[in-house]
């Protein structure tokens, strides 16, 4: 598991879907319930993409065409991480993901990512110091 960690405020939601490509971060956070594991997220888009899966590890790819993917592994908050710590309970948010794919790839990815979040709730945010951009359901 990824230890994961960034000094934040968090900003407007929704801002996400309307990004320029220079402003997508290639690397994301998912911040998801307690109870979403890969399984979930993977049983969650079953029939809408081609994954892999590696649950003891916390690893899924996701492939959204041909060779493009996204990778989420599962990590932990660094316990003196107090800012990220405070963003996932703001949230109501137990694990975090450190969420992978190229930013070119962004309008792709997009409906991959609002699928996840209507299925198993949570938020993505951009892997930044501000978690900016932030996409909620």
């Amino acid at each position: 598991m990824k230890n994961l960690g960034k000094k934040a405020v968090h900003g407007a939601p929704g801002k996400a879907a309307s990004m320029k490509k220079a402003d997508v971060p290639g690397e994301w956070l998912y911040f998801a319930p307690e109870a979403v594991g890969v399984r979930q997220i993977a049983d969650a888009l079953e029939g809408t993409c081609e994954m892999e899966i590696w649950q003891e590890a916390g690893v899924l790819e996701i492939m959204y065409g041909g060779e493009a993917s996204m990778d989420m592994e599962e990590g932990k908050i660094h316990p003196r991480d107090q800012v990220t710590a405070a963003f996932a309970e703001e949230h109501d948010c137990d694990r975090v993901y450190l969420v992978t794919f190229s930013a070119e790839e962004y309008e792709k990815v997009l409906p991959v990512m609002r699928h996840i979040l209507q299925e198993c709730g949570g938020i993505f945010c951009g892997d930044t110091e501000d978690f900016k951009p932030i996409l909620t359901e």
